[in-house]
């Protein structure tokens, strides 16, 4: 067992166990009487003769030479209490790893006779090896039958590279549904339920998908509701209110721009709300919920209340995996400490791009084979390098940072890579793997005679960069693999095994090894674009000069505006730009912009508030002018640019989908100048 495991499964018998402790009645006083009922007797003093009397003069009086000692009774007294509390913790600690095992029981299993098919066609989830799950959202009105997923989102959790990815289809895109044709990826769910929705994901991405969490609207109502409501950055104003006519019936929803928390009616009706916008915002929205849904979970905390963190998912949530190994109750805590130790900025959001009106289907959505591989490999190798060469490049080198220079040349070391698991064309798979990771070298060199549990790479230590380039090698296979110096006993075993040796570095592909290598640690940057923008000092003074005397804390305000963006809320122009308002005692400040489109909408966002949440774990930071910038990117795209003063939190935040160029991005977040008065 994993040391934080069995330390989490420690602390719930011990949480467990002082409940117990803490609910036993206050022991009184322990009051000793004698067997025959009499009354203790008296101190020890003088005694008189038989037959005398204590008072009588002339009596003979006996004295005691040494003073009778009184019985030590603490040691029993103690003794008892230690017992009683012993025992009290043993119950407690055997009634928590009951419940344990018995919420995992009710998690991870399930009477519906669709969710047992589909159990079926999930792949078993390796150790140290990336996960990935389907979380289908049902749409599903009271009264009727099965209804159409509302939400089909893909989450990949890699502990080799510390992150998250997700990754949503539109409910109206055109796919094939295995046995119905093409159709709405929605009509799956309807058709089949989890069974035909899974096998539909699976055809399309061709990823195998390890657990299945299929979640009402409900579930996720008491969820948030259970988390006290979740920070979100609301872009815009979201109003709807359902009086049953045709233009209205929709979830209502009432909901300001600015950040604020949201409980969970409101973050409910915000995920699902795509009827004045499109698809994609909406899963964009989701995908924005689900990001600042785990810094609420982290912030929280997971080790310090696992207990209520298990009950809240035991009456809400399935986690279904495959029916060959269901999880159990060392998994599902293995991977709730590995989300919680994620850092919050590696978390990433993949959108499908490219997508067009169907031609043959009104109303519905197109995607080219071309445009879903894309999103799929950005699911697989999310972009963690970019960030760091983009805020290099566009913004400013960071001067504290350590450029180390690798010893070894990537596209020119040799690299033979040996068949050790018996599975046919593992080598050839992994060489390829490697060479589109940038090691040109790499080539399959044949077969091991002896089968090895664990990928091992050998490196020649006398060949410069060799055992460097071993361990990076080793990281991308997984944790579970090593790393040995080709010395005269390795290459004498390596012989017997049938290999003769001929590169610095040796793979020998073990039976762990699952088909997919870490990505490489290079950042691959987009081209530098000038920045579409209008500069002009004056422009909204009066706006923002009004929102810092009505809330009464310092404000700032951009000097620059992406070009062609209008300071007002795209649906309710009428309403102020600027939002002065309290959330969580915080006094905030919101201002929207739109440029040409809905999915164009951005703001700027100040509260009093020194450490909110969405300012959890900057992808970089950049020393500007006396500011420290907070910058956030998804990928290459640069979503948030924040920054603190004098306890007042400011940041610039892009459209939902991303689209306010990195470029407009920086240069309205240069610009900001104090608010004059």
């Amino acid at each position: 067992m994993a040391p934080a495991v069995a330390e989490t499964e420690a602390a719930i018998v011990a949480a467990a166990a002082a409940k117990a402790a803490a609910a036993l009645p206050a022991k009184p006083a322990m009051n000793v009487h004698r067997a025959d009922g009499a009354p203790p007797a008296p101190p020890a003093g003088p005694v008189t003769a038989a037959g005398g009397s204590g008072g009588t003069p002339g009596a003979m009086k006996i004295y005691s030479t040494e003073a009778k000692r009184p019985r030590r009774r603490w040691p029993k007294v103690v003794g008892i209490v230690a017992g009683v509390l012993l025992l009290a913790g043993l119950a407690a600690g055997g009634y928590a790893y009951w419940y344990l095992q018995d919420t995992v029981t009710a998690i991870t299993q399930t009477s519906d006779k669709q969710q047992q098919v589909a159990e079926s066609g999930l792949a078993v989830a390796l150790p140290d090896q990336p996960i990935t799950a389907l979380v289908i959202g049902e749409d599903r009105r009271p009264g009727q039958g099965p209804g159409r997923s509302d939400t089909m989102m893909m989450v990949r959790i890699d502990p080799r590279t510390q992150s998250i990815a997700m990754m949503s289809f539109p409910r109206d895109l055109i796919v094939n549904v295995p046995g119905y044709g093409r159709r709405p990826i929605s009509e799956a769910y309807e058709l089949g339920q989890e069974p035909l929705a899974l096998a539909t994901i699976k055809e399309l991405t061709g990823i195998q998908i390890n657990y299945l969490i299929p979640l009402d609207f409900r579930a996720f109502q008491r969820i948030v509701g259970t988390f006290g409501g979740v920070w979100l950055p609301v872009d815009r104003r979201y109003y709807n209110s359902n009086d049953g006519s045709a233009e209205t019936n929709y979830m209502s929803i009432n909901i300001q721009p600015g950040y604020q928390l949201v409980n969970g009616v409101n973050s409910l009706a915000f995920a699902r709300y795509r009827h004045t916008d499109s698809d994609l915002v909406r899963l964009a929205r989701q995908q924005t919920f689900v990001r600042e849904f785990k810094k609420r979970v982290d912030r929280w905390g997971f080790a310090s209340r696992i207990i209520e963190l298990i009950s809240i998912m035991r009456d809400n949530l399935k986690i279904l995996g495959s029916n060959k190994k269901p999880a159990d109750a060392r998994t599902l805590l293995e991977y709730g400490r590995l989300i919680g130790s994620i850092p919050r900025g590696n978390t990433f959001q993949v959108r499908l791009d490219d997508i067009s009106s169907s031609a043959t289907n009104p109303g519905k959505l197109e995607a080219s084979p071309q445009a879903v591989q894309t999103a799929v490999d950005q699911f697989l190798n999310p972009d963690m390098q970019s960030g760091q060469a983009i805020a290099n490049r566009d913004v400013g080198k960071d001067t504290k940072a350590k450029v180390v220079k690798p010893k070894y040349d990537a596209a020119k070391i040799g690299i033979e890579v040996r068949n050790g698991n018996g599975t046919p064309a593992a080598a050839a798979d992994a060489a390829w793997q490697l060479v589109e990771n940038g090691w040109k070298a790499a080539h399959s060199a044949g077969d091991s005679l002896v089968q090895y549990l664990h990928t091992t790479v050998y490196y020649d230590g006398s060949t410069k960069g060799a055992k460097e380039a071993a361990t990076a090698i080793a990281e991308a296979f997984g944790s579970d693999s090593d790393t040995k110096a080709l010395d005269a006993p390795a290459i004498a075993e390596m012989q017997q095994n049938g290999i003769n040796v001929r590169e610095p570095v040796v793979v020998v592909v073990g039976k762990t090894y699952t088909g997919d290598l870490a990505p490489p640690k290079v950042a691959m940057l987009p081209p530098k674009e000038e920045a579409q923008i209008n500069r002009d000092p004056t422009r909204d003074i009066e706006i923002w000069r009004d929102a810092q005397r009505k809330a009464g804390i310092p404000l700032m305000m951009p000097t620059v505006l992406y070009a062609g963006a209008q300071t007002r809320d795209p649906l309710f122009s009428s309403q102020p730009p600027a939002r002065v308002y309290k959330s969580g005692g915080h006094r905030a400040v919101y201002v929207t912009y739109s440029a040409d489109s809905y999915d164009q909408v951005f703001g700027v966002q100040a509260i009093e508030w020194e450490a909110p949440p969405i300012l959890d774990g900057p992808s970089a930071t950049r020393d500007y002018k006396g500011r420290k910038l907070l910058l956030y990117f998804n990928g290459p795209s640069l979503q948030r640019v924040g920054w603190k003063q004098n306890g007042i939190s400011y940041w610039l935040e892009n459209s939902l989908t991303g689209r306010i160029p990195n470029s407009a991005m920086i240069a309205m977040a240069k610009s900001f100048k104090p608010v004059t008065r």
